[in-house]
């Protein structure tokens, strides 16, 4: 009998030591399968800093967050690609004398590879929109909720429960993106200007890389501006700050 309570015990012991161990591996690892959670670290760090801050003569820099989805095969979003979204984004809003510049940056569960309904874009802002700061989660593919069957590269949304708009980017998006959904930030509609980024309508001209805000949009995003800093939404921040995990 009391050989057998001591087996008993033994096994007990092995039990919780094997606990332990799968505990730990899923700490250090991002999925069956995946990368270890220091090399994603590591990646996300090296993303954050290769992205452009503000330019220096901007009157205004504004920070955003970013929520990048990672996979079991590591991050979703090369620098590269992030580095042509915000460098295009402050780009198009020099004429508002403001810049963008990430300030921070953390991970999105590998569900994020798809975004298919309106419950999963509302999931992905829970707890996460914290700070003054504008919030940017880049994913994988972006369903189209309003078309079934079709997708789309980029939309500014919120909660039905807040008010407080965030931008959605697939990793499929072109350049101007970022800019376009960030207009809508600011409060633009589409629109019908030919040179607007604002405007879906197909149009040969003026050429893609001419396009950009117009003049009327500018002025419409001013005080937009003006009100999202006075009611605290968003803050200016110190340029060239690194940004944080």
């Amino acid at each position: 009998m009391l050989g057998f309570v001591y087996r008993a015990l033994r096994a007990l012991r092995a039990l919780r030591a094997l606990r332990a161990l799968a505990v730990l591996w899923g700490l250090c690892v991002v999925g069956h399968g995946g990368v270890a959670r220091a090399d994603v670290d590591a990646d996300l760090a090296a993303l954050a800093a290769a992205l452009p801050a503000c330019d220096a003569p901007r009157a205004r820099c504004l920070g955003i967050r970013l929520h990048v989805t990672v996979t079991d095969d590591g991050v979703i979003a090369s620098a590269d690609w992030l580095a042509i979204q915000l460098a295009a984004a402050n780009r198009h809003f020099g004429p508002l004398d403001v810049g963008f510049q990430v300030t921070g940056i953390d991970r999105l569960p590998a569900s994020g590879a798809r975004i298919a309904t309106r419950r999963e874009r509302d999931d992905l802002a829970t707890g996460r929109l914290g700070s003054k700061v504008l919030h940017v989660f880049i994913v994988g593919q972006l369903d189209d909720v309003d078309e079934p069957g079709k997708v789309i590269r980029g939309v500014t949304w919120h909660t039905p429960k807040d008010d407080r708009k965030y931008v959605l980017v697939s990793t499929v998006a072109p350049e101007r993106v970022l800019a376009h959904e960030l207009g809508h930030v600011f409060g633009l509609p589409h629109s019908r200007y030919a040179i607007s980024i604002m405007n879906k309508a197909d149009r040969p001209l003026p050429p893609v890389e001419q396009r950009t805000f117009a003049d009327e949009e500018v002025a419409a995003m001013r005080p937009a501006l003006k009100r999202l800093l006075r009611d605290k939404v968003i803050a200016e921040v110190a340029k060239a700050r690194s940004p944080t995990l």
